[in-house]
């Protein structure tokens, strides 16, 4: 399934901190029309966005309502706090969804421009091209695909290996980001990574800081 073309990318982030405010902890679920009536949108427009967010992992179906999920609500929480671990949560829980699938396939010999690239995602999709179009721009929020001054888009450059299971499946507990090892470490420790992890952790810091470009100003709000 692709977003809503009703929708920006931004909006829908703003649809997932209105629900992890309203919600809570708890995680309560809410109805379409208090979803909407707090957006200023109308409650098919919602139930239209909640279609990929739940596909996405990002939302829970409840009767005639929605709630966030566990990453649904670390989202939120973080774009508050920090915003590029928001988006690395968003790449790690993606990593193996069927739009990254594509994008390995897709991306593997080099860059596409990015209409051609939302063409080629949203080939024997339903919907308007413009629903591509925003998956794109989920995606590159997500840290899963790099886009330069000239439109054109490549992978990032951080891969995650596959855990080797498919969906979308959170992370579990004591999971870490890439990030998590700089979390009060000192230079000695960092250093003291091994190559791989080393490199793998100094990437994840290049794409990041690459994505906060002014380009960046065009993608949903970090």
């Amino acid at each position: 399934m692709l977003p809503t073309e009703c929708m920006t990318p931004r909006r829908q982030l703003e649809m997932i901190e209105i629900m992890a405010e309203l919600g809570g902890t708890a995680r309560v679920a809410l109805s379409g029309s208090v979803i909407a009536a707090h957006l200023g949108l109308t409650r098919k427009t919602i139930s239209r966005a909640a279609g990929f967010l739940t596909q996405a992992g990002l939302f829970q179906p409840a009767r005639a309502s929605w709630a966030l999920t566990e990453v649904g609500l670390s989202l939120a929480r973080l774009r508050g706090t920090d915003s590029a671990r928001a988006r690395l949560l968003l790449r790690d829980h993606w990593k193996d969804s069927w739009f990254q699938q594509a994008a390995v396939r897709f991306l593997a010999s080099g860059p596409l421009e990015e209409g051609a690239f939302a063409k080629r995602l949203g080939a024997g999709l339903p919907g308007r091209p413009e629903r591509a179009v925003y998956l794109v721009e989920w995606m590159t929020y997500a840290l899963l695909i790099e886009r330069d001054e000239q439109g054109h888009v490549s992978l990032s450059a951080v891969q995650q290996p596959s855990a080797g299971s498919a969906g979308f499946a959170p992370p579990g507990p004591g999971s870490q980001s890439l990030l998590d090892p700089l979390l009060g470490a000192s230079v000695a420790q960092i250093s003291a990574l091994p190559d791989d992890q080393f490199v793998a952790l100094m990437n994840a810091y290049r794409t990041v800081f690459a994505s906060l470009t002014p380009r960046s100003a065009e993608q949903p709000a970090g």
